[in-house]
């Protein structure tokens, strides 16, 4: 799966549900994914790898016909939840 990180681009903010800051890739010339700039900054390590292992999961979850119809669209990632906090002491 090819990704190509796409240069930041505020006036896209309507392509993004809004969102004037994303981290958005190319996926091939299938279509696209993103995440908000807020969200990957809270993703230790967040890169390509980090993409490529989502929409590996989101394609085996959605098959690829569905996958295929996703990134034509434009897939929002979004960071995981911690299952749960350590409590302070």
């Amino acid at each position: 799966m090819e990704l190509v990180r796409e240069i930041p681009d505020t006036a896209l903010a309507a392509r993004y549900d809004g969102e004037p800051m994303v981290q958005s890739f190319r996926v091939g010339d299938a279509g696209y994914a993103w995440i908000t700039t807020a969200e990957a900054l809270a993703i230790p390590g967040f890169g390509r790898p980090w993409v490529q292992a989502r929409l590996l999961e989101l394609r085996s979850a959605l098959g690829p016909r569905a996958f295929a119809r996703a990134l034509a669209s434009g897939v929002r990632l979004r960071a995981s939840e911690p299952a749960e906090l350590p409590l302070a002491a």
